[in-house]
């Protein structure tokens, strides 16, 4: 007999999203997936079972690591994974458990909440509203998430107040102003996720400085064919911070770990094409250098630019350089805090790289939306994504841990 294909809500999609604490140090990492959108839903075998499940299958063949870089996961889960002890394929000492807004306190969860909290496990409230069905959860919660959108202080510092009292660790999420975030800071909020920490306006806002500008000054020359290899050899020997720099790269695994003898030498094996991207991600980590927030904000760009391009060489029209790179730039205008023309000013890229970055025009754009909506866990938005094949969205989750696996051992090469 012919099987039929798996149904739609057997194909696990996992983002992320970073948390940071008072010191602006990302501490860990929200998975987000399937079954976090389908967690309410129940027809015969309940939805919410067959797609946790098979997202907890997912993070285990893909490997905690890989998406957290070693840091803590936050793990949503429902009624059901908690009554029936899914959780225990996660380490204890890795993750946070994420009980979900639907989740009440009744006998049977809260004797639920004990086994896991006497097995060292750490429960973590979602969206916490207050409601008296929540309050016999609390004693066994380390975390409470308070959803701080639209929320005046008025609102929120009672809650804060009553929280700490009862030595719990209230995280603030969906901050999205340097504002919210200051007064969640005020009221006693020591941990903080939302779209703030990927805007311009608490990264430090500045002009292109002396390091950045050379390396702009490298990368036009990489793209000009008249060019000749001494003149880039004398570029790079001008800059012993940037020949040092290379000679990493040439030394890292990307190239086998060759030895060089040149700077001349290393220029002809890493080739110009490689090397103008080479030098592109060695900007937005100088940049990411100066604050933990900054370097989420390339970590995020990297993975983007990746995500992107293996996209594309999966099955998608179009040139996988190309992808990486819309991807990569999409965050420049953050990283530099310059508008996003300001920094197309400065490099050298196509017309329908521009489209994409500055319009969302152009045959780039398509994928460029599917990364961020990925990465939000807009998980709807990704279904209607025209330019995913049926087939393909089944990698998705492989190709993005890949591409955050990618992106750490690039940042590590780039020094």
């Amino acid at each position: 007999m012919e099987m039929a294909p798996p149904p739609s809500a057997q194909i696990v999609f996992i983002a992320r999203q970073p948390i940071f604490d008072t010191d602006r140090r990302r501490v860990a990492y929200e998975l987000l997936y399937r079954a976090h959108r389908d967690a309410t839903q129940a027809i015969g075998v309940s939805e919410s079972h067959m797609c946790g499940d098979t997202a907890l299958h997912a993070l285990l063949s893909i490997g905690l690591d890989r998406l957290t870089a070693g840091t803590t996961a936050f793990v949503n889960i429902t009624r059901e994974h908690l009554l029936g002890e899914l959780y225990k394929i996660f380490d204890p000492t890795a993750v946070v458990l994420e009980l979900l807004e639907t989740v009440d306190g009744d006998a049977a969860v809260v004797e639920a909440c004990k086994r896991a909290v006497d097995e060292g496990y750490r429960l973590a409230l979602d969206d916490y509203d207050s409601r008296a069905s929540l309050d016999p959860l609390l004693p066994y919660a380390s975390i409470v998430k308070l959803d701080v959108l639209g929320k005046t202080t008025g609102q929120l510092e009672p809650v804060v107040a009553r929280l700490k009292g009862m030595g719990l660790t209230v995280l603030a999420e969906r901050v999205e102003t340097a504002e919210m975030l200051q007064a969640c800071e005020a009221m006693g909020c020591v941990l903080f996720q939302g779209y703030v920490f990927s805007r311009p306006e608490t990264l430090d806002g500045r002009a292109v400085n002396v390091q950045h500008a050379r390396v702009f000054n490298i990368m036009a020359l990489l793209n000009e064919p008249d060019v000749t290899d001494a003149a880039l050899e004398e570029a790079f020997r001008s800059h012993p911070a940037l020949s040092l720099s290379l000679l990493r790269i040439v030394n890292s695994a990307s190239f086998g770990a060759r030895s060089v003898d040149s700077i001349a030498h290393a220029i002809r094996l890493v080739g110009r094409e490689a090397l103008s991207r080479w030098m592109l991600i060695m900007l937005i980590a100088t940049v990411g250098s100066q604050s933990p927030v900054a370097h989420e904000a390339v970590v995020e760009a990297l993975v983007r630019g990746r995500f992107c391009e293996t996209v594309t060489a999966h099955g998608l029209a179009g040139d996988p350089t190309a992808r990486f790179l819309v991807g990569l730039l999409s965050r420049m205008d953050a990283l530099l805090g310059l508008p996003m023309e300001a920094v197309l000013e400065r490099l050298p890229v196509s017309v329908d790289v521009r489209d994409a970055l500055l319009a969302g025009t152009g045959p780039h754009a398509p994928v460029l939306r599917l990364a961020e909506a990925y990465e939000r866990g807009e998980w709807a938005e990704v279904d209607a994504a025209d330019s995913v094949a049926i087939a393909l969205r089944a990698e998705l989750a492989g190709l993005y841990a890949d591409a955050a696996l990618w992106a750490t051992e690039r940042l590590r090469s780039a020094g």
